[in-house]
């Protein structure tokens, strides 16, 4: 990113870089104006959600821009899923250091043009500036959901099953190989590890069916056991999930199964972007139906209880330590 001897101007740089990415929407106005108009479907209401991203935190400066760009917008539309929304449209704030150059620039709209299509938003507005600190990332994603339909995390009742889609711990396992062995090696040895954390899978098809179905939901950014104790919190409860229903890929399988230590990994670690979601007992078989029909997989882990936390149980029944408590920002 060291090249910046032909990096733009900040308006040359919107004009030729990011103008293009509204050109689908009138009311964005080819960001020649500092607001922008959209208008929500007819019986709906707006969804926000607000991410930052910082180069050695959230990603390293040798992920490829394109990716970075992805990352970046999919965080923040897996947000919108697990209100039960559909996402619209974005707006971001690029706070660049002046050794980013034009090509990495060039990469990362390139990185957005694609998921645009993917996952049919587009870019409403946003905001460059200079910084003597880190790369800085930050993205508003605007969605929308039937008027008083958002799924909130304060109607857990006790009994609802606990879901999630997906597997767990991918991410996770990705970083802590990193710092084991190297990127280059873990890059070699478990580039599918490698690639969850590079480029998550928002579950936006999944998001919107979850309405009337789930009592709540959150997407899987800090760590499983943080984020499920986060919604029991909404609503008082406790949550007990079952070691052996905790859904893993065949990599994470084989590292847990070698090295049992890769559990508090598995468990503490975030950055899956999977939904988490608690629903009641009689929806059991819609919900199976539901995932065959968007052919995703979801997996019933466990169930609500009384009290408060979070409890893991091995297949002796016995309580699993969890001693990484999930990422903390403070």
């Amino acid at each position: 990113m060291n090249d910046v001897k032909n990096r733009p101007s900040e308006f040359d740089l919107i004009e030729r870089l990011f103008s293009p990415l509204t050109s689908s929407h009138p009311g964005a106005e080819n960001l020649k104006d500092d607001c922008s108009t959209l208008s929500i479907s007819s019986g709906f209401e707006a969804l926000y959600s607000v991410d930052t991203l910082v180069e050695g935190i959230h990603f390293f400066s040798a992920d490829p821009a394109e990716s970075v760009a992805k990352k970046m917008l999919r965080v923040s539309l897996s947000d919108i899923a697990a209100s039960g929304g559909s996402p619209r449209g974005y707006l971001i704030a690029l706070s660049l250091p002046r050794d980013v150059s034009l090509e990495w620039l060039e990469g990362f709209s390139k990185g957005l043009a694609e998921d645009q299509k993917k996952f049919n938003v587009v870019l409403l507005g946003g905001d460059t500036t200079s910084t003597s600190g880190p790369l800085t990332l930050s993205l508003t994603a605007i969605g929308e959901v039937p008027i008083g339909q958002a799924v909130r995390r304060s109607k857990i009742e006790v009994g609802d099953d606990i879901y999630v889609t997906g597997t767990i711990g991918d991410s996770a396992l990705a970083l802590r190989l990193i710092n084991e062995i190297g990127r280059k090696e873990a890059s070699r040895c478990y580039p599918k590890l490698l690639e969850r954390y590079v480029l998550p899978q928002p579950r936006v098809t999944l998001g919107p069916l979850l309405i009337g179905l789930a009592t709540s939901c959150i997407d899987i950014s800090d760590g499983l056991c943080a984020d499920l104790k986060q919604i029991c919190k909404a609503s008082n409860v406790s949550a007990e999930i079952r070691q052996a229903a905790i859904p893993l890929s065949l990599v994470a399988e084989n590292l847990v199964k070698n090295n049992e230590n890769y559990w508090q990994v598995v468990l503490g670690g975030g950055d899956d972007y999977e939904l988490l979601f608690t629903a009641n007992q009689s929806k059991r078989k819609i919900i199976e139906k539901v995932a065959k029909q968007i052919e995703i997989s979801i997996s019933r882990m466990g169930s609500i209880k009384t009290g408060e936390g979070v409890f893991v149980r091995n297949e002796s029944g016995d309580l699993v330590l969890v001693d990484v408590p999930g990422w903390k920002h403070f």
